[in-house]
């Protein structure tokens, strides 16, 4: 650690120790100085980040603040369960790396599974996730919403250490009876969008992420109603 401050390669190697998410938003097209200025890197993100809850998305700490790289700038933040990183590139892409928070919440209780709480490889919440994904779509639509992008942009999402969790929740009134588990190590989406496509439907493809992901735990009936209902509970603070 550097002076007190975390670096990006100390966080990731914590990061990688347990499940982590892998987000990269980019334009289709490379062009080396979209952005002009390190300066319009910082502001797009710190006027686009997301906050339908008590964390923002993506989260900027304001402890150390916002760092320059040669064509990027960059934020990290190594707290509690909150372990993450992002930079935002001149050239348009986003990267952003998270630690899955059901690994680093420590004994939380569960329902309605072996197991009577949390703990690291264990579980992946179903609301948490599809907070998440409705998150980082939302992102994506506010700078497709600033002419970031041309017609169209790349998103990727991958779940790292997936194998062997299940699908866990913290709230006994939602009730899980089957064991939905994951057999494989990581779970990739990745996929071209249209802008208007993207602005107009973001909820709606948080929604399809978070079924694709479901289904990799073997849930080939996710509860699309029930994500619509939660999602929109989520959306006006009444999670």
């Amino acid at each position: 650690m550097t002076q007190g401050i975390p670096t990006i390669e100390e966080t990731a190697t914590k990061i990688k120790t347990q499940g982590y998410w892998e987000i990269i938003i980019r334009p289709l097209k490379f062009e080396e100085k979209r952005l002009k200025t390190l300066k319009a890197c910082s502001d797009l993100v710190l006027e686009n980040k997301v906050r339908f809850r008590g964390w923002d998305y993506p989260h900027v700490n304001s402890k150390y603040g916002v760092a320059s790289g040669e064509s990027w700038v960059e934020n990290v933040t190594d707290w509690d369960e909150h372990k993450e990183f992002w930079r935002m590139y001149q050239s348009g892409q986003f990267y952003n790396v998270f630690g899955c928070w059901e690994d680093w919440w420590g004994p939380v209780q569960i329902f309605w599974s072996e197991k009577k709480q949390t703990e690291p490889r264990y579980g992946l919440e179903f609301l948490s996730t599809l907070y998440s994904l409705t998150e980082i779509y939302e992102f994506a639509s506010r700078l497709a919403e600033k002419h970031l992008f041309d017609e169209m942009l790349n998103i990727s999402i991958t779940l790292h250490g997936m194998r062997n969790r299940r699908i866990v929740t913290t709230e006994i009134r939602r009730s899980l009876f089957d064991i939905f588990l994951c057999r494989i190590e990581n779970i990739a989406l990745n996929k071209e969008v249209s802008v208007n496509e993207l602005i107009t439907s973001n909820n709606e493809m948080a929604i399809d992420a978070t079924c694709y992901i479901f289904e990799r735990f073997s849930w080939l009936e996710p509860p699309r109603r029930v994500l619509k209902e939660e999602q929109d509970k989520f959306l006006k603070g009444l999670y």
